[in-house]
C-alpha cells in the first residue's frame, strides 16, 4: 500500500513538515475529534474526507462552506489524487506526496492529529506542477536564449548572457515561474544547472562561440560551492574553447573567505566572475575592493529611466561606477531599453550595455541567421 503524506509549513517555522495519511477514512475539518484538525475559521467542522480505494487515494468534499480544491480547481465529487497535487481546504494549502524519502530528510510531526499551518502570504499558494517539473528536468525541456552584451559605443558585441525558457506544454515558459515552482520543491539547483548545460552545448554549435558566455547561478548554488565547481569543471571539460563568465548575485557574497576560495577555483578553470544585480540590495563595496570581479552588472532598478532621474541619483550612480572601475572591473548597465537611458549610461562612464536597446534574448538559430 502506498505511503501518502501532506506537506506544509508549521506556524513560525521555515522547515517543511509532513502530515502522514496512514488511517482511512481520514476526515479533515475544524473539529478536534477528526483525523486532521485545521484550526481556521474558514474550514468547516467536517470539511473533506480522504479515502483509500484500490491503492488509490481519493478526496471528497463533505459539503464544506468554502470549498475543497485540487490543483486550484474546486471539486464537487470524488477526485482521484496523484503525487504532487496541491490540495486546498478553504484557505489552507498542502502538497500531496507519495515518494520514498529518507525519514530524516524532512522533520516529521508527532503522532498527534492536529497540525497548525501558517496562513501568511509567504506560504499561501503552493504552486502546482511537481510531476511536470520532474519531467522537464529529466527530459531537458528547456530552450536557451542569448542576449547580447555590447560595448557602450554600440559597435562591438563583447559577450552573450545565457537565459532559459521552459518548453513543457503544461508549465509556464517563464523562468521566474519555473524557479518559483523549483524553489518550492528544492529543485532550483537542478534547474539552474540544466539551463547552463543545455545553453552551453547549444552555444558551442554557433558561429559566435568565441564570445564570452555569461552564466547565471541560483543563490542556493553558493551554499555548496564544491558541487557548483564540479558542474562548471564538467562544462569546461566538454567545451574547453568557450570563454565563460559566472554571474553570482551580489547579495550572495557575504563571506570573503568563501568568495576568495571561489575566485581562485574559477581562475584555475579559466572562468571569470561577475557580480549580478549590483545595487539591488546592499551593495557589497568591501568585497568589490578586496576581490574585484571581471564585471559588475548594475541592477535594472538603478538603470531604468535614468534619463528622467534627479541629479542626485545620477551623481550617486556615477560615483559607484567610478569606484568599481578603479579596481579594474568592467561596469555593465542592465535593462537599457531606449536611447535616452543609453545616452545617460555613456555619460556616467559605463563600459558595457545590456538591454532591448541593443537586442532582445534570441534562440541560437535566430542568432546564426542574423550573423549570416
Amino acid at each position: 500500500m502506498a505511503k501518502w503524506y501532506l506537506e506544509g509549513y508549521l506556524t513560525g517555522q521555515d522547515s517543511v513538515y509532513r502530515v502522514p495519511l496512514d488511517m482511512f477514512p481520514t476526515i479533515v475539518g475544524r473539529q478536534d475529534d477528526v483525523g486532521l484538525t485545521l484550526p481556521s475559521s474558514s474550514v468547516s467542522r467536517m470539511h473533506a474526507e480522504f479515502i483509500s480505494r484500490d491503492d488509490q487515494l481519493v478526496l471528497r468534499d463533505l459539503g464544506s462552506t468554502n470549498g475543497t480544491f485540487v490543483n486550484h480547481q474546486a471539486i464537487t465529487k470524488e477526485s482521484i489524487l496523484a503525487d504532487g497535487d496541491v490540495i486546498k481546504f478553504a484557505d489552507i494549502e498542502f502538497r500531496l506526496c507519495r515518494e520514498t524519502v529518507d525519514d530524516d530528510a524532512i522533520p516529521s510531526l508527532d503522532s498527534c492529529s492536529t497540525c497548525i499551518l501558517s496562513n501568511s502570504d509567504q506560504f499561501n499558494r503552493l504552486p502546482i506542477g511537481a510531476r511536470e517539473l520532474e519531467q522537464l528536468l529529466q527530459d531537458k525541456l528547456v530552450t536557451p536564449v542569448y542576449q547580447p552584451i555590447v560595448a557602450t559605443d554600440g559597435e562591438k558585441t563583447v559577450g552573450m548572457e545565457l537565459l532559459g525558457r521552459g518548453c513543457h506544454e503544461l508549465l509556464s515558459a517563464s523562468p521566474f515561474e519555473l524557479f518559483f515552482l523549483a524553489d518550492s520543491l528544492s529543485k532550483s539547483v537542478e534547474l539552474s544547472e540544466l539551463i547552463r548545460d543545455v545553453g552551453v552545448e547549444h552555444w558551442a554549435t554557433s558561429t559566435c562561440s568565441q564570445l564570452p558566455l555569461f552564466l547565471n547561478t541560483h543563490p542556493d548554488e553558493l551554499l555548496d560551492c564544491q558541487h557548483l565547481l564540479a558542474s562548471l569543471e564538467n562544462l569546461k571539460r566538454c567545451f574547453p574553447d568557450i570563454p565563460l563568465v559566472l554571474e553570482i548575485h551580489e547579495q550572495a557574497v557575504t563571506n570573503q573567505a568563501m568568495l576568495a576560495s571561489l575566485t581562485n577555483a574559477l581562475d584555475a578553470l579559466e572562468i571569470r566572475l561577475a557580480y549580478d544585480d549590483f545595487g539591488a540590495g546592499q551593495a557589497r563595496l568591501l568585497e568589490l575592493l578586496t576581490i574585484p570581479p571581471y564585471v559588475v552588472k548594475f541592477d535594472i532598478a538603478l538603470i531604468r529611466d535614468l534619463d528622467k532621474a534627479p541629479k542626485s541619483r545620477l551623481e550617486m550612480i556615477g560615483l559607484l561606477v567610478e569606484l568599481v572601475k578603479k579596481g579594474g572591473t568592467l561596469t555593465l548597465a542592465e535593462g537599457v531599453s531606449h536611447k535616452g537611458t543609453l545616452a545617460i549610461c555613456k555619460t556616467l562612464g559605463f563600459d558595457l550595455i545590456q538591454g532591448y536597446v541593443y537586442g532582445k534574448p534570441k534562440k541560437i538559430d535566430d542568432i546564426i541567421k542574423q550573423n549570416n
